[in-house]
């Protein structure tokens, strides 16, 4: 064999460590993305399911429209600062604004976290709206990290009209689960 044939074979076996190298580096990059973002939808999940964010929630879902009827609490709205105490709903907004930041940046997998909350990020922009219109007269650009999620859960909406439970898998009842227990579930137990 000659040094050319030599030479030739060695590039070809170099270019090839170099390849699956370079493609084992993409896959680590994957990874390591699909962790990262992994960790930040479980952060946000876990800020979504503490006992103050849903006193929070209970307060714009019973108490907001009521307070946006008086003046005083509107006029409270464009206050700078806004006083949290007085105005709590803007904490709910606050927490989707930046769930609409991680989204945006890559940081939080969209269609995860809309898998399992368009309903609630559609809710609560439709319930935050007055306020946030009134909050958004002087500073226009306030929560739009919140308005693009809720313009992304639109859309995953639009997307699944009847919703993205898989159409080849059968639904499954109470009578149908309990059959596959044996029926040894007790009124206690279904209850839970």
């Amino acid at each position: 064999m000659n040094w050319e044939a030599l030479t030739a074979i060695s590039t070809l076996l170099t270019f090839l460590v170099i390849a699956a190298s370079a493609t084992a580096a993409l896959q680590q990059l994957s990874h390591l993305r699909k962790s990262n973002q992994l960790s930040g939808l479980l952060s946000a999940l876990e800020t979504l399911q503490t006992p103050h964010f849903h006193e929070l929630v209970n307060f714009v879902r019973s108490e907001l429209s009521q307070r946006m009827t008086d003046p005083a609490f509107r006029a409270g709205l464009v206050e700078v600062p806004v006083d949290r105490r007085r105005h709590p709903e803007l904490y709910v907004a606050d927490i989707y604004e930046e769930i609409g930041a991680y989204v945006r940046s890559g940081l939080i997998d969209e269609e995860l976290f809309l898998r399992a909350r368009w309903f609630n990020v559609l809710l609560y922009w439709s319930l935050l709206q007055p306020a946030i219109a009134i909050v958004r007269d002087p500073a226009p650009h306030v929560f739009e990290n919140f308005e693009y999620l809720a313009a992304r859960a639109l859309k995953w909406r639009q997307e699944h009209p009847s919703g993205n439970y898989p159409s080849s898998l059968p639904r499954v009842d109470g009578p149908t689960a309990r059959a596959a227990l044996g029926g040894q579930m007790t009124v206690a137990e279904e209850s839970t």
